[in-house]
C-alpha cells in the first residue's frame, strides 16, 4: 500500500439530489488532485471553496447532505505523490514494446512496471494496449490477457453515462452520452472508426447520472444532455481541443448557474495568473 503524503488530496465533487440520488454519491461534476497544502485536510478545503465562486463556493460543503436535502458536496481525500504523478504528470518517453516516441498525460498511457511493488518511477509505458499486450505475451506466453467489464447499475436506476474518448495521437477528446452499458457504445465507436485508430484511442466513464423516478423519460434525457454538455464545455474551457461535432447547450439552469461558479471562475483566475 501507498503511504498518504500530507499534503497531497483527492477531490471530486458531486452534485446531489435526495429524490434522485438517495443512498448514491450524486452526479460527479469536477475532480482534481491538489499538493503542497502544509496545512492539511482545512486547507485543501479552502483550495476547494477558493477554486469555485458564487453560491458554489459558499455553500460547498464536505459530505452528502443529510435529512433529505440537496447541495453541491466535496469529497476531500488524503493522497499522496504517488498518485498525484499517476494521474496528472506528463511523460515524454519511448513505447517500451514498439520504441515509437510517446509524450502527453501519463495516465492516457497503457503502463507497466519493472518491480513488484508498482513504484511509478519504474514504470514503462507503451502507445497502446496492443503494444503492452504483446509485452506481457512475450515475458508470459500463456497468460489470458485483460479484460474490462462495466455491470449495468442499480437495476435501472441509471438512467445513462457520460464517457469519454481520447485520441492520443491526435491529442483530441470527445465526449459522448449512452443510455446503455458504456462498453457497447465503446464497441460501436470502435466498428465506426470515425474517432481514430483503434491503437490510438482511449475509453473512460466520466459520470453516471441516476434517474429521477418521479420525473418523466424527457426530464431525465433533459438532464442527461445537460451533464454531457457540462462535461464538453469543460473540456474546451480547460483548453483542450474538443472533437464533437455539435456543441450541445446546457439547458438546465440548476447546472448553467453551477458551471458559472465553478468552470467559468476557474478559468478566469488561470487567465489573470498569467497575465
Amino acid at each position: 500500500m501507498v503511504p498518504s503524503d500530507s499534503n497531497y488530496f483527492w477531490v471530486r465533487v458531486f452534485d446531489y439530489d435526495f429524490e434522485r440520488d438517495d443512498y448514491d454519491k450524486g452526479i460527479m461534476l469536477d475532480e482534481f488532485y491538489l499538493k503542497d497544502l502544509e496545512g492539511g485536510r482545512e486547507e485543501a478545503k479552502q483550495a476547494v471553496r477558493e477554486k469555485y465562486s458564487g453560491k458554489a463556493q459558499k455553500d460547498i460543503g464536505f459530505a452528502k447532505p443529510k435529512k433529505q436535502k440537496n447541495g453541491l458536496y466535496a469529497i476531500v481525500m488524503e493522497s499522496s505523490k504517488f498518485f498525484y504523478d499517476r494521474f496528472c504528470k506528463t511523460i515524454e518517453t519511448y513505447c517500451f514494446a514498439c520504441h515509437k516516441p510517446i509524450s502527453g498525460k501519463a495516465s492516457e498511457f497503457p503502463r507497466a512496471y519493472l518491480d513488484s511493488d508498482g513504484d511509478d518511477e519504474e514504470a514503462v509505458y507503451f502507445c497502446n494496449y496492443d503494444c503492452k499486450r504483446d509485452y506481457h505475451d512475450k515475458i508470459n506466453p500463456f497468460s489470458e490477457g485483460e479484460f474490462q467489464v462495466k455491470e449495468e447499475g442499480a437495476h435501472g436506476d441509471i438512467f445513462g453515462y457520460i464517457y469519454l474518448i481520447y485520441n492520443k495521437a491526435e491529442n483530441v477528446y470527445y465526449v459522448g452520452q449512452t443510455r446503455f452499458m458504456p462498453f457497447f457504445r465503446w464497441q460501436e465507436h470502435v466498428k465506426d472508426g470515425a474517432k481514430g485508430d483503434i491503437k490510438d484511442l482511449s475509453f473512460s466513464v466520466l459520470t453516471e447520472v441516476r434517474r429521477s423516478r418521479k420525473q418523466n423519460d424527457e426530464f431525465n434525457q433533459a438532464y442527461l444532455n445537460s451533464v454531457e454538455a457540462w462535461w464538453i464545455a469543460k473540456f474546451s474551457e480547460e483548453g483542450n481541443q474538443v472533437f464533437n461535432i455539435t456543441k450541445p447547450k446546457i439547458t438546465v439552469e440548476h447546472l448553467k448557474e453551477l458551471f458559472n461558479e465553478m468552470v467559468i471562475k476557474q478559468q478566469v483566475l488561470i487567465n489573470s495568473e498569467a497575465v
